[in-house]
């Protein structure tokens, strides 16, 4: 059963469609539970019924195999076992096939349920809830839909954690800038936002980090105020780099603004996210971004980042 991943939303207009998909559980008191998940329709390709998996040696316990989709070898990625610690019935289930980063992962889910169409606003920060505790680092959003709590799950993390070769290589050679800049930055990962932030800071940055798009737009035109009463826009920000998908506000709403305003426009803005690809690189342009990078590209962020910021100065 293949998604709709082809459905047109125009851009900037802070709207997004996730595929609900459900995982069951046996809670801490011995009952039995489903908890519903959300993963944003861009990094879905397809959905499947369970494929045949063929066991690799030194795999990760929560990498159950690997299966081959039209010529293309793919690992299968356990979220229950994951999450809960609990291998997944692999006859009953079904296989969410996502892209991001330009990697192909399976996701192994008890069933998948539909495609909702959100607005970034529905979404809500777990910083605010205390109650997920230390766990809260795979979970970027809550969304509440009627009877339903869905989790936005950090599948980026996720990966991350079990195959670190796929994260922001973070050992890369950095030049440092002669002069000292200031970035913006708009992430809701902690892992990603930190590993960002590091690498500025090392050529030389100074660093406002947000945790989304309406944080950060809150603080330019803050500045944007500062510039009209007579300061320099320099003297607060070089440079905009801003992931896509953010509760609240996402990065393409984001760069629209800071494009149409007639003091920030002249920020370049780099979008930095998992979900670019050659399909979307058109959504980026329509709001006039200056660049889009996926994320494990850290080195060319950082050179894109010095062309754009001297080729302003020039």
């Amino acid at each position: 059963m293949a998604t709709q991943t082809n459905i047109l939303l125009e851009t900037g207009t802070n709207e997004l469609e996730i595929v609900e998909f459900v995982i069951d559980f046996t809670n801490e008191n011995g009952a039995e539970q489903t908890q519903s998940f959300g993963v944003n329709v861009a990094k879905v390709r397809e959905i499947i019924r369970m494929p045949q998996l063929t066991k690799l040696p030194n795999l990760h316990e929560c990498v159950c195999g690997v299966f081959n989709l039209r010529g293309v070898v793919i690992p299968a990625l356990d979220l229950r076992k994951y999450l809960y610690g609990i291998p997944s019935d692999l006859v009953y289930n079904k296989m969410i096939i996502t892209e991001f980063n330009k990697l192909r992962v399976g996701l192994i889910v008890t069933d998948v349920k539909r495609i909702h169409r959100i607005s970034w606003t529905d979404i809500t920060t777990p910083d605010a809830m205390e109650e997920f505790g230390s766990d809260k680092s795979s979970i970027v959003g809550i969304i509440n839909l009627k009877d339903i709590t869905v989790l936005m799950l950090d599948i980026e993390k996720i990966v991350a954690d079990i195959d670190p070769s796929s994260a922001i290589d973070i050992k890369q050679k950095v030049e440092k800038f002669e002069k000292k800049l200031r970035a913006i930055t708009a992430e809701d990962s902690q892992t990603i936002r930190r590993m960002i932030t590091d690498r500025l800071k090392i050529a030389g940055f100074e660093i406002e980090a947000f945790h989304n798009g309406e944080e950060t737009w809150k603080r330019l035109q803050e500045i944007a105020q500062k510039v009209r009463e007579g300061d320099k826009l320099e003297n607060y920000c070089d440079i905009v780099i801003t992931d896509i998908e953010m509760p609240i506000m996402d990065g393409y709403t984001l760069t629209k603004l800071i494009k149409t305003d007639p003091i920030l426009q002249k920020l370049p803005v780099v979008i930095f996210s998992s979900i670019i690809s050659e399909d979307v690189l058109h959504k980026g342009k329509a709001v006039g971004a200056n660049a889009q990078l996926t994320k494990p590209q850290i080195g060319e962020l950082l050179s894109t980042v010095r062309y754009l910021i001297e080729g302003n100065n020039n």
